[in-house]
């Protein structure tokens, strides 16, 4: 599957779900925080979506595949 144009709060939600808390936040990005992963930082803006090469990278760095984020996706 392709990865999609999702919004910062979908995001947020998903990691929520894999135990990131929100640390700080520094103008329209959050900062989230988790005990094993490292952080990461999301966009969170009002009208715009994350673009699937930026949720490729935030996948990259909490190491999670396209497929384990699309089978968590489909239980929320």
């Amino acid at each position: 599957m392709k990865l999609s144009n999702h919004t910062g709060r979908e995001i947020i939600i998903f990691l929520e779900k894999l135990g990131y808390k929100l640390n700080r936040q520094k103008g329209n990005h959050r900062i989230f925080t988790h005990p094993i992963f490292p952080p990461i930082t999301i966009p969170v803006y009002k009208k715009k979506t994350i673009k699937p090469g930026l949720l490729k990278g935030i996948l990259n760095t909490i190491g999670i595949s396209r497929n384990d984020f699309f089978e968590l996706l489909k239980k929320s």
